[in-house]
């Protein structure tokens, strides 16, 4: 088994919904995998088809099904592309890596599908009666079938469908860590006199980049965040010292002016701060 990354795919809804129509379309399973081979997600949800269900039940070769996935697997890896193959019960399956930021996230497979018009005769001398070997026979021909020159073309498309995920998931994943690095340093540093420039510069973007990022993902702004983050701090400096003054709360809180916090105060929760500091004392003392 390969050790997990930090990075594990996220598939989105849209990421999801291609995934489906891909499969729908070529009439083909597609999943991914985890980077220690784990089943994350399948397009259509599709379970094992008929035919794999046989091999690996009735004929006994699940192990060596399990252990050919993890083979090429690590193959992929190491040629850090598509690995188009045949496997021993004779269906056409493809799995390609795919990197974020050159790590590891995972793996996407396309599969049970055949080229030929019969199952290998290894499979068949496996059958221990000639109805089990008529059932194999008519399973393998209801899987879907894709000509050679089909296939270099199912492979394109494979590739493309790969590339628009990495780069989808990686917008996602990169956004997600901007916004956590956001919210840390709003949580050290809040009650300081910051700005955002300070703030651009200790998390290495620009301003324009960060307050883009907050304006078009959040609708919301550095200003803004900020000011929650402290009335959050005023909230919990009351709970743990019910008698303070509004004017101690707002310096411990990070406000410079308790007038002005008054103000915000009033307009972010719908009461002035003494007001908010009476009922809690209430409800304290009861």
């Amino acid at each position: 088994m390969m050790s997990m990354t930090p990075f594990e795919l996220f598939l989105s809804d849209e990421v999801q919904s291609l995934l489906d129509h891909f499969a729908a379309i070529l009439d083909i399973r597609v999943t991914f995998f985890s980077a220690d081979g784990r089943t994350l997600r399948r397009g259509r949800q599709m379970r094992n088809s008929d035919y794999c269900r046989m091999v690996q039940r009735e004929l006994g070769t699940l192990r060596q099904c399990v252990s050919l996935d993890s083979d090429k697997q690590q193959e992929a890896v190491r040629q850090r592309g598509i690995i188009d193959y045949q496997c021993h019960a004779g269906l056409r399956e493809a799995i390609a890596p795919v990197f974020i930021h050159d790590q590891l996230a995972g793996f996407l497979m396309i599969g049970q599908f055949r080229i030929n018009d019969a199952p290998p005769e290894c499979m068949l001398e496996r059958c221990s009666s000639e109805e089990q070997r008529r059932k194999l026979e008519q399973a393998f021909r209801e899987l879907p079938r894709i000509s050679a020159e089909k296939l270099e073309n199912v492979l394109g498309l494979f590739k493309m469908l790969i590339d628009y995920i990495v780069v989808r998931e990686l917008a996602v994943l990169q956004g997600d860590r901007l916004r956590n690095d956001i919210d840390q340093y709003l949580e050290r540093h809040c009650t300081e006199p910051i700005r955002l420039p300070e703030m651009a510069k200790k998390l290495g973007r620009s301003v324009s980049t960060i307050s883009q990022f907050l304006r078009r993902n959040y609708r919301t702004s550095f200003k803004e965040l900020l000011t929650e983050r402290r009335l959050a701090k005023a909230e919990a400096y009351w709970m743990a010292n019910p008698d303070a003054t509004v004017g101690e709360t707002a310096f411990a809180a990070g406000f410079s002016d308790p007038f002005y916090f008054s103000r915000v105060f009033k307009r972010h929760k719908g009461m002035p701060p003494g007001e908010f500091r009476a009922r809690l004392r209430r409800h304290v003392i009861r």
